[in-house]
């Protein structure tokens, strides 16, 4: 072991040891004798760094001290090497807070070492770990927020995005659609132009439903028109293949929009478009907030993997129980929606235990069993809330059922 140390005296190593046991993370180091990461703090010579350090133990276990490293947070790093690499346009950025919501990494320099305490959504970041929000950031820009926790060093990742600038790539595919069939409708112009005088009704008829084709109810309109010769014939044929290709690649963005990618459940957006078109139609409805108890020990124990794996199952499970003109979303990294019409308050509770009872039943993969916990909240017409107001009156009973416990069911007024 003495040779060891010799030789760390020869790289300047054990040397360096001895000017950082003066400072509060190596103290904190030399106390715990086991691998850490400190918080930032300004160094003797004024820079503001994080120390990593890790214990020098020999064969029989006796401790000789620490090697310990810094990172210059507000000089090129690691992390700005890592994180730098990646090119963001339209207001989107990355940023890297520690547990005690210390900046240690952000585009903007002087923002490092701060406190992130004016963005509306770190204290959700902190508690659960990751997952994605909407929130405004510190000035004042509502943003599209994803975050990860790095279980190591509890550090949080977090990436951004403008909710405007978001919705930009949907409008531009939707532009790209309309582009690529502009030349057919465009040929189908110059047809009508070219015979309008030797054709009759039916391309005069075909000709002002080709200014339609992002209508809903085109193709059926089309179909009716009396086509009784060849040439209106291939026309209307030509038509309708533009309109069911147009309206085909609308609902496939549609479905991106609104879907979730893992689980192939609807997303948050779609869960609102249907309780507004519900709420608009005075349909009753019950709301069935879902979440999966102990989660993230899952993810921990096994891994992300088998994690996907099990809110994928646990999704064909909530499905089970899905009828025609009900939903199934994913609001969350475990919670999920099951959006019940016309359905009574009795009935909803007993749908509610019965997905709790079969979700418990279910052997997952690698798992093996899980629970859940239901909050379960309804809207009438004659009531006066609206229908954000239920949804979060099925949050609280949720929590309400995961403070009582976990997995059970939770009715809220």
């Amino acid at each position: 072991m003495s040779d060891f140390l010799w030789f760390l005296t020869k790289l300047g190593i054990l040397g360096t040891m001895r000017i950082l046991n003066r400072s509060f993370p190596s103290q904190a180091a030399l106390k715990d004798k086991k691998p850490q990461i400190s918080s930032p703090n300004m160094s003797l010579l004024k820079n503001l760094i994080v120390v990593i350090s890790s214990p020098i133990i020999n064969e029989e276990g006796e401790y000789f001290g620490f090697i310990g490293g810094t990172i210059y947070l507000k000089n090129f790093n690691i992390l700005s090497k890592i994180l730098g690499e990646h090119y963001y346009e339209n207001g989107s950025y990355i940023y890297v807070i520690d547990e005690n919501k210390n900046v240690l990494y952000h585009p903007y320099v002087e923002r490092i070492g701060t406190q992130a305490g004016n963005n509306s959504g770190i204290d959700e970041m902190l508690s659960k770990k990751e997952g994605g929000m909407v929130l405004t950031n510190s000035y004042g820009v509502e943003m599209l927020a994803g975050y990860s926790t790095i279980p190591s060093t509890g550090w949080i990742i977090v990436t951004q995005s403008p909710v405007e600038s978001s919705l930009v790539p949907l409008t531009g595919i939707m532009q790209k659609v309309i582009i690529r069939t502009l030349p057919m409708a465009f040929i189908v112009f110059i047809f009508i132009w070219f015979f309008a005088r030797a054709i009759s009704r039916p391309l005069q008829q075909l000709a002002d439903k080709a200014k339609l084709l992002n209508s809903p109810t085109v193709g059926k309109e089309i179909s009716g028109i009396r086509s009784w010769y060849v040439e209106s014939i291939k026309l209307q044929k030509a038509l309708l293949t533009s309109v069911k290709l147009i309206q085909d690649q609308i609902m496939d963005l549609r479905k991106d929009a609104e879907t979730d990618p893992l689980t192939g459940a609807s997303n948050r957006r779609a869960l609102k478009l249907k309780l507004g078109q519900l709420s608009l139609l005075e349909t009753p409805f019950s709301i069935l907030a879902l979440d999966i108890d102990h989660f993230k020990h899952v993810n921990d124990t096994f891994g992300h993997p088998v994690g996907d794996e099990v809110l994928k199952r646990t999704t064909y499970v909530i499905n089970t129980f899905c009828r025609e003109h009900d939903l199934v979303s994913r609001t969350g990294g475990e919670e999920f929606v099951l959006l019940l019409t016309n359905t009574t308050t009795d009935d909803s509770l007993l749908i509610a235990e019965r997905l709790r009872l079969a979700i418990a039943n279910t052997k997952f993969k690698t798992v093996g069993h899980i629970t859940v916990s239901i909050g379960v909240a309804s809207w009438k017409k004659e009531t006066t809330a609206t229908y954000e107001e239920t949804l979060s009156v099925a949050d609280e009973a949720l929590y309400e059922a995961k403070g009582n416990g976990r997995n059970q069911c939770v009715y809220k007024e």
